[in-house]
């Protein structure tokens, strides 16, 4: 059901009046998710993956290190691998020369140690000989036509300290160590630094499997014609795509239309096959919201209504050992309680750690004055501008109704008003989430 549009936000130095006033009885959200990730259990399905497919995936173990990297001292930069000792028995003045020993390459290290008063040629990433101090860059150094001797700059060699470009064994990562954490969702560098401890494979959390259908008798398919006062349903596709984002294994059930026994077998028979349902519509109070009572008449209703705008009716509940999620009907509800609390609560299912569950927030000035009523946390549709001192700002956009779908494309991020926080004044900081600190992103 439509939400009342409690305000209409404008850019800089406007001044807009909303009119949602305190809302007894409603659950805030950072209490409905600590609620419901005490109630609602990790999911102990996992499963082996080749490493090439775990991005976006939640670890299920601690990975430890097997092997130091580097696994021995190594070389930062090419150039000269030398000993300290004999650039002290050098003449005091001007550039000198030193013979070449031999070369230390990546894969092909030099045998043995160096000789006194010798340099070795080193590539980056060889392994540092017996007995070197310290490694010259080649920029400093000039060899003859056949590099069997060099000419040493005297302000390099006058610079040179004991350790310089050398990359110690076990500076990157130390064997024993921790270098991944049971809960953390991978990221390319992760897979990446599992990679450089030989791993092939990975214990992650399986993908949860979630039935996502839409519901209204409003709803048009894409494809079909339109009916009068109808419109095409948008809510399924970002459910699906959220959904997918943080690597659950989604089924579409489509549109079910406004129908007790509809929805009552729809539910039924998903439940039996999925972890998850995720629904859009029919959890307010009019006479067509009837997902509500079929759950009930299924299983058993946790939660319902949160003190969050937009947003609002939204309904958790069970169906068996199916996790049932209503999301309300407006699009942008749908796109907000989704990333916000639908998104966490699966994540936390799959058993990812609360910092990759989180939304990232970061103070910004705010571009824009508002007056509004208090008792929801109130998330506007905005984007980040700089003003005419250069200034970085955020700007919401022109309204704030939930069924401007619209503005979620203009917008780059969200701006997060607490529960008590009445007004803004231009200047004022405000809590801003970047979409790209989103999970679902």
């Amino acid at each position: 059901m439509a939400e009342k549009n409690a305000a209409s936000v404008s850019g800089s130095g406007a001044k807009v009046v909303a009119d949602i006033g305190s809302q007894p009885g409603l659950t805030p959200l950072d209490v409905a998710l600590r609620l419901a990730c005490e109630q609602v259990a990790v999911s102990d399905l996992i499963e082996t993956r080749d490493l090439t497919d775990c991005f976006g995936a939640i670890l299920r173990e601690d990975v430890i290190a097997a092997v130091n990297v580097p696994s021995v001292d190594n070389s930062a930069m090419d150039g000269y691998a030398l000993r300290l000792a004999d650039m002290a028995a050098l003449p005091q003045k001007g550039d000198v020369t030193m013979p070449v020993a031999g070369v230390s390459l990546a894969g092909h290290p030099f045998a043995g140690e160096i000789p006194v008063g010798r340099a070795i040629r080193i590539a980056t990433g060889a392994a540092i000989p017996a007995g070197v101090d310290a490694v010259i860059i080649q920029e400093n150094v000039t060899a003859n036509a056949d590099e069997s001797e060099i000419r040493i700059e005297r302000a390099a060699i006058d610079r040179l300290r004991h350790g310089d470009n050398i990359r110690r064994a076990g500076e990157d990562v130390k064997q024993g160590m921790v270098i991944l954490p049971a809960g953390k969702r991978l990221r390319p560098q992760d897979v990446a630094v599992a990679a450089g401890q030989g791993r092939a494979h990975l214990v992650v959390a399986r993908p949860l499997r979630v039935a996502v259908f839409s519901t209204g008798d409003e709803l048009a398919a894409q494809g079909g014609e339109l009916p009068p006062g109808g419109i095409y349903d948008s809510n399924r596709f970002a459910m699906i795509g959220m959904m997918r984002a943080i690597g659950c294994d989604v089924t579409d059930l489509g549109l079910l239309r406004d129908d007790f026994t509809v929805l009552q077998t729809a539910l039924a028979d998903a439940a039996q096959h999925h972890d998850v349902i995720l629904t859009s519509g029919g959890v307010s109070v009019g006479k067509a919201d009837l997902l509500k009572p079929v759950v009930d008449s299924l299983g058993e209703i946790h939660a319902w209504k949160l003190a969050i705008k937009p947003g609002k009716p939204l309904m958790r509940g069970r169906i068996g050992d199916c996790l049932v999620l209503g999301l309300p009907g407006n699009p942008v509800s749908v796109m907000v309680s989704g990333l916000l609390y639908a998104v966490p609560l699966l994540l936390h299912m799959m058993g990812a750690r609360n910092e990759d569950r989180a939304a990232v927030r970061f103070p910004v000035p705010a571009g824009f004055n508002l007056k509004r009523g208090t008792g929801r946390r109130e998330w506007l549709r905005a984007r980040l501008h700089r003003n005419g001192n250069g200034q970085l700002v955020a700007l919401p956009f022109h309204s704030s109704s939930s069924g401007v779908l619209s503005s979620m494309v203009w917008a780059e991020g969200l701006i997060e008003l607490a529960e008590n926080r009445g007004s803004v004044q231009q200047g004022e900081i405000v809590e801003y989430i970047a979409f790209a600190g989103l999970q679902a992103f």
